[in-house]
């Protein structure tokens, strides 16, 4: 009995988590194909057929897309959108999505308890993105996975959302130099370094240590993934080197620190 989680995909190639109890299996986003889904899956003994709920964190097709839709289609895979993100699913997919559950407040899947909370992350084809935190209790006490993947600034609302979480997933999208050098038109980079784009390591890393100090469960922040790591702009190395540095001068000496792969799944973590 506990809680799991494992991050199958993460970066701008597609993205895709699960969670899961011995009573639910939840995917976070939907951004890869049915068959990659299908095969980290199965990696970790979830068979698609036992899914209860996918929730979508917007509707970018890095985090939900045509295949995705057709996977959860196949497995008659209930779809949670905020009625927001769902107008912009609509737009671009129409028909496809099918068995869509909308929602504006904090709901329950199985002994999952889900909420969410505004991120900073939009442009002219979505108008909304959320993240999340997923609640279980376990042996009578309350475990807590936060969530969130795309955004461009993190705000105090964001670090109480997500303080006191035993998982935490959090974008380090790019290194600020690296983006500055790159090719990018002038208009794409001023869009990933505004409040509405992605988060640069050091922000991220300021924000780790941040939702670390302000956490007064045991065993807050356990186990950190820095995920949407840029494959242009970034790499895992500087990432982790940039949290790791800002964390030891803070004296934070207690969490375990992976960065999220794009192609190919995270080790599963099991709390309990």
């Amino acid at each position: 009995m506990g809680l799991n989680f494992c991050i199958l995909a993460s970066g701008s190639s597609g993205n895709c988590s699960v969670i899961w109890t011995d009573k639910a299996a939840v995917l976070i986003d939907c951004g890869r194909s049915a068959k990659y889904i299908s095969e980290k899956l199965s990696e970790i003994g979830i068979n698609p057929k036992n899914l209860k709920a996918a929730v979508i964190s917007h509707a970018h097709i890095d985090h939900i897309n045509a295949s995705g839709f057709n996977f959860l289609r196949e497995y008659n895979v209930p779809v949670y959108f905020h009625e927001n993100i769902l107008e912009d699913a609509y737009i671009r997919y129409g028909d496809k999505i099918h068995n869509a559950v909308s929602f504006n407040g904090s709901f329950n899947i199985g002994d999952i308890e889900v909420n969410f909370f505004d991120a900073y992350h939009k442009d002219g084809k979505i108008s909304k993105t959320l993240g999340f935190t997923f609640l279980s209790a376990i042996n009578g006490r309350s475990y807590k996975i936060g969530y969130i993947t795309d955004t461009g600034k993190i705000c105090k609302n964001i670090v109480n959302n997500l303080s006191d979480s035993n998982i935490l997933v959090i974008e380090s999208n790019y290194d600020k130099k690296m983006l500055a050098e790159s090719s990018r038109p002038y208009e794409n980079k001023k869009w990933i370094l505004s409040d509405w784009g992605h988060l640069a390591n050091e922000d991220a890393a300021k924000a780790i240590a941040e939702i670390k100090t302000v956490s007064m469960a045991k065993d807050s922040l356990k186990y950190v993934f820095l995920a949407h790591i840029s494959k242009h702009h970034n790499n895992s190395e500087i990432a982790l080197r940039v949290t790791g540095d800002t964390l030891r001068s803070m004296n934070i000496s207690d969490i375990n620190l992976f960065a999220a792969k794009r192609n190919s799944r995270c080790r599963a973590i099991k709390i309990s």
